[in-house]
């Protein structure tokens, strides 16, 4: 990938990310208020319900209280006539309670040392436990509380606000209380009818549980959604910034194969040597970044050497193999000038150190200049074509095994070049481009440009550039080789 494309598409990671905050932001703060709301709203319920329950429990109250008060008022002349009996109390205590179920206790509450033979304060007391009902004699100053002092100040029957019996139920309630005369009228004691609140306290807590486990729930889902979007969020944050290292490694990765790219393209010859009887183009065009294709010349007084290669492999490890063939080509140049024997030298060397049985086609020549004697020798490449006068022919090569696969005794060729002959060398990637068609550029094109160059005295620069644009030509506009075009042209003169 292109750093263009990595920074373009970082370009559009980074606004995917605002783009996700901008919905992040604008998605809390459209929670934030709808919980506002949905909160006021569930309070708004709450208080509805309340009130409307509470309205209904007011109603069942009041019937319950009217129902007391009617109950606890016509008892009341029963017990005033047995004011000096209060064995006889107690049993009309216990068949108060017993006869009337909304009852929760009964009291009879005196004045302070009104029996002297009973204690200071005497208030028996019936209450229901459960399905029991017990009795006992209240043991704390009553006459502090509002059930037994607002009747004995006003001398009228009265309710007290709700309160918790602190002897025997235990129990929220309300006191019903009618004030007992005696034959003189004179208030000496208070008859309490109980009356439970439990239900009232019971149907209030049960609103708050419901509507309040609702709340809970839609804003528990709320914080769900919340939850997920900064999650979503920060996983993009990271795969951003993971992105982003990747982006740089591949960044530095590109730079460094496009300076590897570079330093292979720098390894092929530069200029055409200058001689008056030589005149030579090449051109190398890679299909890809790295390229398996080469060639190589060198002039040394009046001799020309010179090689093209393929190494059947492709990627870096092309490039690789390239650059080690084309050193030891240089290297083995140095002790052996014959063709043959510099072939069997390198064939040596490549196959001791090939590992992975990659291989290279090979032709490499020696061309004295002087006498126009050809010595060459293949190693498995392209025959090369010789355009002599107005005609064009295949050089004849050996079958030599190409380099790198075993150990070989190379056979070396001579061919004697007439003033204006044309070497014409290539790699199989000119005669492999194929079209959309899956068509091969083929030998046939490639003779037919060799005939119309060898007809028109073409020199070697033409001849490379019309075989470059017929095979571009072929492949279609916007279409590449899928291999190296690889071509060199030597001119004899």
């Amino acid at each position: 990938m292109s750093f263009i494309k990595l920074h373009n598409l970082n370009i559009n990671l980074r606004s995917s990310i605002l783009l996700l905050s901008v919905a992040l932001v604008v998605f809390l703060f459209s929670t934030i208020v709808q919980a506002v709301f949905t909160w006021q709203s569930i309070n708004d319920e709450i208080r509805n319900r309340n009130r409307m329950e509470v309205n209904v429990k007011n109603e069942k109250i009041d019937h319950l209280m009217q129902g007391v008060e009617k109950v606890v008022s016509n008892a009341a002349t029963a017990f005033e006539q047995e004011l000096d009996n209060p064995k006889r109390m107690e049993e009309l205590l216990l068949t108060l309670v017993r006869q009337n179920t909304d009852l929760l206790g009964s009291a009879i509450a005196f004045v302070p040392n009104y029996y002297p033979d009973k204690a200071k304060l005497y208030s028996p007391y019936v209450y229901r436990e459960g399905e029991l009902i017990r009795k006992n004699l209240l043991d704390y100053d009553y006459t502090k509380y509002e059930w037994y002092a607002l009747p004995m100040k006003s001398k009228q029957s009265s309710w007290c606000e709700p309160y918790t019996d602190g002897d025997g139920t235990y129990m929220a309630m309300r006191t019903y209380s009618v004030p007992l005369r005696d034959s003189t009228s004179r208030v000496v004691a208070v008859l309490t009818g109980d009356l439970p609140m439990t239900e009232l306290s019971y149907a209030t807590n049960s609103i708050y549980h419901r509507v309040s486990m609702r709340s809970v729930l839609i804003l528990g889902i709320q914080l769900l959604g919340i939850l997920l979007i900064i999650f979503i969020f920060i996983r993009s944050i990271l795969n951003v910034r993971k992105y982003e290292e990747t982006a740089k490694e591949n960044q530095l990765v590109t730079e460094e194969l496009n300076l590897a790219s570079q330093l292979q393209t720098n390894l092929l010859p530069q200029y055409a040597p200058s001689h008056p009887h030589l005149n030579l183009a090449a051109t190398l065009i890679p299909a890809h970044q790295f390229c398996g294709d080469f060639y190589d010349y060198l002039l040394k007084g009046d001799c020309l050497y010179f090689c093209i290669g393929d190494v059947a492999i492709r990627g870096l490890s092309s490039a690789l193999a390239m650059t080690v063939t084309r050193t030891v080509y240089r290297s083995c140049l140095l002790d052996e000038v014959e063709p043959a024997k510099m072939m069997y030298k390198m064939n040596h060397i490549l196959t001791g150190i090939n590992e992975n049985y990659m291989y290279a086609t090979f032709f490499a020549g020696k061309l004295n200049l002087s006498t126009g004697v050809l010595c060459y020798c293949n190693a498995g490449h392209c025959a090369p074509y010789l355009l002599s006068g107005k005609q064009t022919t295949r050089v004849d090569v050996a079958s030599n095994v190409p380099l790198g696969i075993i150990e070989w005794n190379f056979v070396e060729q001579q061919l004697q070049l007439k003033s204006g002959d044309v070497l014409f060398l290539f790699t199989d990637g000119i005669v492999e481009a194929m079209n959309n068609k899956k068509e091969s550029f083929g030998e046939k094109r490639l003779s037919l440009q060799m005939r119309r160059a060898s007809e028109n005295r073409q020199n070697p620069s033409v001849i490379i550039s019309n075989v470059e644009k017929a095979v571009n030509q072929f492949l279609g506009i916007g279409n590449k080789a899928d291999d190296d075009l690889t071509m060199m042209a030597i001119g004899y003169m």
